[in-house]
């Protein structure tokens, strides 16, 4: 799996005083299309790091989830995102998934 980090990442990163980031499927269904995971970049570690495989790029690590590293996600992008003042980061190379259970349950 290819990783890339744009510019402006590293800095974004440096502001905040953290080194580790994470792709997380997060549940963005809704009621009649029942649960759509999209992929969402979380800044830290994750909660459940066994379920992630982790590269280093550019001194930045970046945790995967272990159902993402297959033959399918060969390149993915980390990249800023400004919208009115308000920057965050976001993932370009993962397509969103439609499944019961992306994570453990946590009940």
């Amino acid at each position: 799996m290819n990783i890339e980090i744009k510019q402006g990442v590293k800095e974004y990163l440096n502001k905040r005083n953290v080194q580790d980031i994470y792709i997380k499927m997060d549940n963005r269904g809704g009621c009649c299309s029942g649960p759509v995971y999209v992929p969402v970049v979380k800044v830290g570690k994750p909660s459940y790091i066994n379920m992630y495989d982790f590269f280093i790029k550019d001194e930045i690590t970046v945790y995967v989830p272990k159902k993402m590293n297959n033959e399918e996600i060969k390149d993915i992008t980390i990249k800023l995102r400004n919208i009115l003042g308000y920057k965050s980061l976001i993932v370009n190379g993962v397509l969103a998934y439609k499944e019961k259970n992306w994570e453990k349950k946590k009940y």
